[in-house]
């Protein structure tokens, strides 16, 4: 009876400290009770609208037969399709936008709904008017771009 406030305080600190143990376990090792993903539903249905590595190969392509572009990467991130067209030294804003249109002639009108699709364009060189960046919203029609420089 003597030190009943001194074994509240420890029962108290005792259970501080297993639920912060609770919470840091949870923490690392990023468990969430519902099992969704990461992701949610916003991936719902890309399964009908993959995008192949052929379909990929053929966009490169396309892009790379210009006689603008040095070298052409695809990425795809959930429902955005990244690509990297790096342009010869000599090829100014106005030459380089249409080569995003490149991209979207490969492209199905199911692919264009879906996907968000974000052209990158720049020079191995410096260039301050370059990098430029397009961006092609699924339920816009053309690309809209970085202000000039």
């Amino acid at each position: 009876m003597k030190n009943k406030t001194t074994r509240n305080i420890v029962i108290i600190v005792i259970i501080c400290f297993f639920g912060l143990c609770i919470c840091l376990y949870q923490l690392v090792l990023n468990t969430n009770y519902d099992n969704k993903a990461i992701y949610g539903d916003r991936l719902d249905g890309i399964d009908s609208v993959k995008i192949s590595s052929k379909l990929k190969k053929e966009i490169i392509k396309n892009v790379n037969d210009t006689t603008l572009s040095k070298e052409t990467k695809i990425n795809i991130q959930g429902k955005i399709i990244n690509v990297t067209i790096i342009v010869n030294d000599d090829v100014s804003i106005e030459n380089a936008k249409p080569l995003a249109d490149k991209v979207l002639e490969k492209l199905g009108e199911e692919e264009k709904k879906f996907y968000d699709i974000q052209v990158f364009i720049k020079k191995d060189n410096e260039d301050e008017k370059f990098p430029i960046i397009g961006y092609h919203h699924p339920k816009k029609e053309g690309f809209s771009w970085t202000l000039d420089r």
